[in-house]
């Protein structure tokens, strides 16, 4: 008899196990017929799993469902589906998340009063997406818990497709925001490598290829590179980063940029490549880079095209940003400045905010301007060229002494040392306005000789007006166009000093002479009455 019993145990059991079976196909049919429909009606969430929790309760025979999962917003939200729909929970949902995501069994289950909760996580392609739970109005034994967790799962599984959809969307945002953010560095060559480190550890590439602009000197275009090339399997790295110095490089680079790949296979060392062009503006077609990944399968799927492209959009903006606040800047600061400047975060704040600060300034104007124009040059092309070159000279005079172009005005140059940050010795700020006056000086005088303008040989004397002077300003960026320059009355005296100088002549005010403090190097000291200063202006003249 104990055979008999025993083979009657084991076909009940295995006529239980075959029950629970049809129980789940016929779960899984219903569950997915529904999926479908709310798939092809493109509901949302909310309203697909209104349709979805009933046949969960109807299987189980719980009276509530539970689900706390993302929705389409990428927040954490929670459904609930229950015979009274406007009872609350009747157990802690924080407590049921956080025993689930703790354990490490298929489900967990407790009681809730008289009723029985059974929850698991709810993974999405190996990711935890949630949790599910389902609250049985009655205590159930071991077997019937585990029918409830079989049923629970089956319809997790169900549901995954709809959910796989916004786990996908959820990771290309995080993923997004990373890159975004690591472009935020100041820093654009950091901040796009740490933006290549997200893509790399996501994108399974074996080759990446960037090429882009670099508006740089107001003298066209240069190019920069990014080559990356993934781990191989004897391990390490191959990370360069060219500058377009390099003939072969930068001849290589131009023809990328123009679209041209004849060697481009050689160059990677692949066969195959997905490109992203990063062009520019909705008025203009610039390509301002070339982005070009090779994938070690040969193609990229869905999820990769899509973060390749939010990678390359970003990038993008961040270039087309850097190159325009870079020509901002460069407008009045040197290159090396510039490069000092987008290294600290907030600079706009910390360094260019008007304040009040002294200041060397220099004003530098060509003596004798009106004849050299209109008895001289002539014609305005030919002026215009000349006061070109000569206002370049003279500014490259003033950023080589590590000073700030503030203006120009007519053929006048405007000048001021210490600035933007102001980390030099008030002597060094006027010997470096000096020393920036001297070249101006040799520069104009110089062009007498200059093969593009042989008419100056007319003007023997060409020569320059210069003032200087050290004085408090409000110096910082001002107007709509965040101009840099300075205000005071020393800067006004300043242009006033000029006014009074002769061709040739660098006339200092006493404040500077004082700072400087070389006074065996000046003139015997002069004075000045001007309009509209009650006091005449002192100044004495370099002899330098």
């Amino acid at each position: 008899m104990s055979d008999e019993n025993t083979l009657r145990a084991r076909i009940a059991e295995l006529e239980a196990h075959v029950a629970l079976l049809e129980e789940r196909w016929r779960l899984n049919d219903e569950v997915d017929g529904l999926a479908e429909i709310a798939l092809r009606d493109r509901l949302p969430l909310d309203h697909a799993l209104r349709t979805l929790m009933p046949a969960l309760a109807r299987a189980t025979a719980g009276r509530l469902v539970f689900v706390r999962t993302y929705d389409e917003t990428l927040s954490l939200h929670d459904y609930v589906h229950a015979e009274d729909e406007d009872a609350s929970l009747p157990f802690d949902a924080e407590s049921i998340v956080h025993d689930v995501g703790a354990s490490e069994d298929d489900y967990v289950h407790r009681m809730v009063g008289p009723s029985t909760l059974v929850a698991q996580r709810i993974d999405v392609a190996g990711e935890h997406f949630g949790t599910a739970a389902v609250l049985v109005p009655e205590t159930l034994d071991r077997h019937a818990i585990d029918r409830v967790a079989q049923l629970l799962d089956t319809w997790c599984e169900e549901i995954d497709n709809h959910l796989a959809a916004i786990a996908d969307a959820r990771k290309k945002a995080i993923l997004t925001r990373e890159i975004s953010d690591a472009l935020k560095d100041p820093v654009l060559d950091r901040g796009i490598d740490q933006a290549i480190g997200v893509l790399r550890e996501n994108v399974p590439f074996e080759v990446l290829l960037l090429v882009f602009r670099h508006e740089d000197e107001g003298l066209g275009d240069t190019l920069r590179f990014k080559l990356i090339r993934a781990p191989h399997a004897e391990g390490g790295e191959v990370a360069v980063d060219h500058a377009a110095d390099d003939e072969v490089l930068k001849a290589r680079a131009y023809r990328i940029m123009d679209g041209d790949d004849t060697d481009l296979r050689e160059l990677l060392g692949v066969q195959r490549y997905r490109e992203e062009l990063l062009i520019t503006g909705a008025r203009s077609t610039k390509v301002v880079g070339r982005l070009l990944v090779a994938s070690r399968r040969g193609e990229f799927n869905t999820f990769d095209r899509d973060l390749l492209e939010r990678f390359a959009d970003s990038l993008r903006q961040r270039i087309v940003d850097f190159n325009r606040e870079w020509k901002n800047l460069k407008t009045t600061f040197s290159r090396p400045v510039v490069d000092k400047l987008l290294a600290v975060e907030g600079y706009q704040r910390k360094l260019l905010t008007p304040r009040e600060k002294m200041c060397a300034v220099m004003f530098a104007d060509i003596s004798g301007f009106t004849r050299l124009s209109e008895q001289i040059l002539v014609r305005p092309e030919k002026i215009g060229r000349f006061i070109d070159l000569w206002s370049e000279q003279a500014v490259d005079a003033v950023w080589d002494t590590g000073g700030v172009f503030d203006k120009m005005v007519g053929d006048c140059v405007i000048a001021i040392w210490g600035p933007p940050f102001f980390d030099v010795s008030p002597k060094d700020a006027c010997l470096a306005a000096t020393e920036a006056a001297m070249r101006v000086r040799e520069h104009t005088r110089a062009l007498v000789g200059h093969s593009d303008f042989p008419e100056l040989a007319q003007m023997p004397g060409l020569d320059v007006a210069i003032g200087l002077h050290f004085c408090p300003l409000f110096v910082g960026t001002f107007g709509p166009d965040q101009d840099y320059t300075g205000f005071s009355a020393g800067m006004n005296n300043t242009a006033r000093l000029q006014g009074q100088a002769k061709g040739g002549e660098i006339l200092c005010m006493d404040a500077f002479v004082d700072v400087l403090g070389l006074s065996d190097r000046f003139g015997e000291e002069r004075q000045a009455a001007v309009k509209n200063v009650a006091e005449p202006l002192r100044f004495r003249a370099w002899k330098g």
